[in-house]
């Protein structure tokens, strides 16, 4: 048996300590992560409900434009202001629409984030592991 290097063993072992802090940090990283995805996910389905809510208006309103009883001037006024109330309606879907998908763009880059941050914990447990083996052969 040959002679233990106790200095080679605690620079290994401070190795060993920072990969420890190292999948900590991203523990909590991730911790943080789950928050934002569910907060994110629960306005997904609000907005989702929201955008429901408005197609099915859009149903029930679209055939009052035609009142065959309307004539003249009044007729020719209600048919203005349906084509403003149309574009100002077709305009709020396509906003909806638009902050749906930030949501859901979002959530994506935050389910990367936390899968690169496992991958991380992954490496660091893998080099932890390895390391203790080179530990335990030094000391054999």
């Amino acid at each position: 048996m040959g002679k233990i290097d106790y200095r080679e063993i605690e620079t290994l072992q401070g190795q060993v300590s920072s990969h420890y802090n190292s999948i900590s940090e991203a523990t909590a990283t991730i911790s943080s992560i789950d928050a934002k995805l569910a907060k994110l996910r629960s306005a997904k389905q609000s907005v989702g409900n929201i955008r429901s809510e408005i197609h099915e208006i859009k149903i029930s309103v679209m055939g009052k434009d035609d009142q065959p009883e309307w004539k003249g001037q009044q007729k020719e006024n209600f048919g203005h202001q349906w084509e403003g109330f149309g574009q100002d309606f077709n305009a709020c879907q396509r906003e909806l629409d638009a902050f749906h998908d930030a949501i859901c763009d979002e959530i994506t880059r935050l389910e990367n984030q936390k899968l690169d941050q496992q991958s991380f914990i992954g490496w660091c447990q893998t080099q932890i592991n390895n390391l203790g083996n080179f530990i335990e052969k030094l000391l054999n």
